[in-house]
């Protein structure tokens, strides 16, 4: 047993006797002058700069360049290198590198040159200038394999911008889907708690932020703001056409529609407490435009937030602050961007059909029986009054001729104090009795009914 030890240990020394002899020697075989053993494969004449850089692999930096490389004698005497040497690898590239270190493939996805074997594509196997031995910084190494026009954007995710590839993606593998780092919307809460902390507190979520954040942001970056994949409205247009369209189309344009920031201007596009998305309560965002006079192309609006403070008799709607029960934010077809029709005019010839607007809660039963005893309080007897008022072909009255849509200071059924014509401001005289009343506008002398 002890012999045998010996002559392993004989073999061993042997070996290395023999490796020494053949790197001191550059001239092997020929009758040049050997080299010092101390130079071994860096020398001054030969691998001068190796280990010189400002990142070396260990096994370089050790000078163990056999526990990489192999180095034989060519019988051919046909090798260039010093010494008639070939040096080859102990073992192909990626065996080589698990060596000692983790094998780098086997999660779900894996970069296409690790899966290749290809560990050298990316890294210097000796030394390098940059960190991880790279053969080049970020993200110029990634542009060898992709195109760099995802950093050329007027507006850059920070991460881009900063050649941090890395930040989101692993080099090497993942289990998420492009190597990232975490699982969809996770990655991007790592820098934006903000939206992690809303998405779990606020009463309503925006559906696509629920579900990627990727589906209205570009990653990299993008020409819109905030990395938009498309400007606002043409991003929201994608899931809401119907809306976004009638910025264009509709016959009466809402103001914040025409806006830059439009969509935005009342809508949050992450998170509310306030039914869709809106940025603040319904009426005090109406509110806080028509806080004054507006000119439009037909006329005058008024101020609806004094109004409103100066007449608290608010009209059914405005009880619960439901501006958008008659009124389209968006845009409409019908005056005062109005959800359905009615006659803009003080004078209209009566049809349903004028009337869709006020019959969404009122029944048309009113203005069509001449005669009744239940359809409307609003009668001599059996003679409806609202249908003497309305139906006439040239001089029909209408609604709002005698009611204020909005609020008033508490009259009954909304009936105005004063009678808009002409620039005129008529008073109405009108008198609510116990089972009747009078009324005596400028258009007519007092008259009376009673049911």
């Amino acid at each position: 047993m002890r012999k045998q030890n010996a002559l392993g240990t004989i073999s061993l020394v042997g070996l290395i006797g023999f490796l020494l002899i053949i790197f001191a020697f550059p001239g092997h075989g020929t009758s040049q002058t050997p080299a010092p053993a101390s130079e071994s494969c860096v020398s001054a004449n030969c691998h001068v700069t190796m280990g010189k850089e400002k990142v070396v692999h260990n096994p370089v930096k050790e000078g163990m360049c056999t526990t990489c490389h192999l180095a034989a004698d060519d019988p051919l005497k046909k090798t260039r290198h010093p010494g008639n040497l070939v040096i080859s690898l102990v073992q192909p590239v990626a065996d080589l590198c698990t060596m000692c270190h983790e094998p780098k493939n086997k999660k779900k996805v894996v970069h296409a040159p690790i899966q290749g074997g290809d560990c050298t594509s990316c890294h210097n196997p000796h030394q390098s200038p940059n960190k991880g031995m790279l053969k080049d910084v970020m993200p110029n190494i990634c542009f060898q394999c992709h195109p760099d026009s995802m950093v050329k954007h007027a507006v850059m995710h920070p991460p881009v911008a900063g050649g941090d590839c890395s930040g989101c993606h692993d080099n090497h593998q993942s289990d998420f889907p492009k190597r990232l780092v975490n699982e969809g919307n996770a990655l991007c809460f790592q820098c934006h708690p903000d939206k992690e902390e809303g998405l779990k507190t606020r009463k309503v979520a925006h559906y696509p932020v629920k579900q990627s954040c990727t589906q209205c942001h570009n990653p990299h970056g993008s020409s819109a703001k905030a990395m938009l994949t498309a400007p606002v409205p043409e991003l929201c247009s994608t899931c809401h056409p119907n809306e976004v369209m009638l910025r264009q189309r509709a016959a009466t344009k809402h103001g914040p529609m025409a806006d830059q920031k439009s969509c935005r201007i009342c809508h949050d596009p992450h998170f509310s407490d306030q039914p869709r998305l809106l940025v603040t309560s319904q009426m005090a965002l109406c509110l806080a435009c028509h806080d004054k006079e507006l000119e439009t192309g037909k006329g005058k609006v008024m101020n609806m937030k004094a109004f409103l403070e100066a007449n608290k008799n608010t009209h059914g709607p405005l009880k619960g602050d439901d501006c958008v029960s008659c009124h389209n934010p968006h845009g409409s077809d019908y005056w005062r961007i109005l959800v359905k029709y009615y006659p803009p005019d003080f004078y209209a010839s009566y049809s349903e059909g004028k009337y869709a607007l006020c019959f969404s809660c009122h029944d048309k039963a009113a203005f069509t029986e001449r005669r009744t005893k239940t359809a409307t309080g609003f009668r001599d007897g059996e003679q409806n009054l609202h249908f003497v008022h309305v139906n006439k072909v040239n001089k029909g009255r209408t609604c709002k001729a005698c009611h204020e849509v909005h609020a008033d200071s508490g009259q009954n059924a909304h009936v105005k104090q004063f009678v808009g014509f002409s620039g005129w401001a008529m008073p109405m005289n009108f008198t609510q009795g116990k089972d009747g009343g009078t009324c005596a506008p400028g258009c007519h002398g007092e008259k009376r009914y009673n049911r």
